[in-house]
């Protein structure tokens, strides 16, 4: 053998003896590493094998004695003390409850701008005065464009839509039916046979009445007799009166008073708006009281020969 075959054979026994070591170095400590590594995981303190013994005492405690190389003495305390009840210290969160708006209707109920009165029901009276304020048109313009509107007719003039108007308003309001002809209305007149045919169709005598007055409206006892809601009115303009004028009561308030939303003359021409026909308390107010005074005449003049009225029949 050569001697080169010694050296190369004392570098192999080297490296053999070399892994061998670390082989039982591995074997012993990788365990004691691995208990290490989980007692610092879990926070045990090392202790080896330690030996507890159980100390009574005069008070109901437990006394744990650990002996070891170095020994430390826990004292737990069995007194049971009741944990705190938990109280609930929470407000509840109140959230804003949702407020109902109330319609033109309901607020001019509250306020007395609408009482009931007549067969018509609570709801057909509320119905009737919301209808009615569909048809509002303030200028001459506007109810220019109402009237075209209402008769179906292009060149519908405000001035003589009343009849029309006044069933129209019925009609909405669900109180005569929407198959009438509002139209068929238009500058009708009672004393005449063929118009008053059309009027008996629209308020038969089995369900309305039918009221002729012939006493002057600005000169009517309207505290002993007054109008109601869904009266439909004419006027007879008589001796002095320039124009003859139909109407539907849409509201009563609590003084008494009677309103329509009805088309007539003003100092800017003819507009269609809500407005008061007497005033009980005050012969003087409202549209009855203006339309027989002279002072008045140019904006037009009626109801010198009274008044007739078709009411709904009550349980109708």
């Amino acid at each position: 053998m050569r001697s080169s075959d010694f050296k190369y054979l004392g570098y192999g026994f080297g490296i053999g003896a070399l892994l061998a070591s670390l082989f039982f170095a591995g074997w012993f400590f990788v365990p004691q590493l691995n208990v290490l590594g989980r007692n610092l995981l879990f926070g045990i303190q090392d202790a080896p094998n330690p030996i507890i013994t159980l100390v009574p005492t005069t008070q109901p405690t437990a006394a744990f004695i650990s002996t070891s190389t170095s020994t430390f003495t826990s004292t737990a305390t069995a007194n049971l003390v009741a944990a705190p009840a938990l109280t609930s210290t929470l407000t509840p969160t109140l959230f804003p409850s949702p407020t109902a708006t109330l319609t033109v209707a309901e607020m001019m109920i509250a306020n007395g701008e609408i009482t009931f009165a007549g067969p018509l029901t609570r709801e057909q009276q509320t119905n009737l005065y919301e209808a009615s304020l569909f048809f509002v048109a303030p200028t001459y313009k506007q109810s220019k464009k109402m009237s075209e509107m209402i008769n179906n007719a292009r060149f519908s003039d405000p001035n003589t839509t009343c009849g029309p108007l006044s069933i129209a308003i019925l009609q909405k309001a669900g109180i005569l039916s929407a198959n009438l002809v509002a139209h068929s209305f238009f500058l009708i007149n009672p004393d005449l046979g063929k118009d008053r045919i059309v009027i008996k169709n629209t308020f038969p005598p089995q369900q309305y009445t039918d009221t002729r007055y012939k006493v002057r409206i600005d000169e009517f006892d309207w505290r002993t007799n007054p109008l109601v809601p869904g009266d439909f009115v004419y006027i007879y303009a008589g001796t002095g009166g320039n124009f003859e004028h139909m109407l539907v009561v849409n509201r009563v308030d609590s003084l008494g008073r009677a309103y329509s939303v009805t088309n007539y003359n003003t100092e800017l021409g003819f507009v269609i708006t809500e407005a008061l026909l007497y005033d009980p308390a005050d012969s003087n107010a409202g549209l009855f009281s203006q339309w027989t005074e002279k002072q008045f005449q140019k904006l037009g003049s009626t109801g010198y020969a009274g008044f007739e009225v078709w009411r709904l029949k009550e349980n109708q």
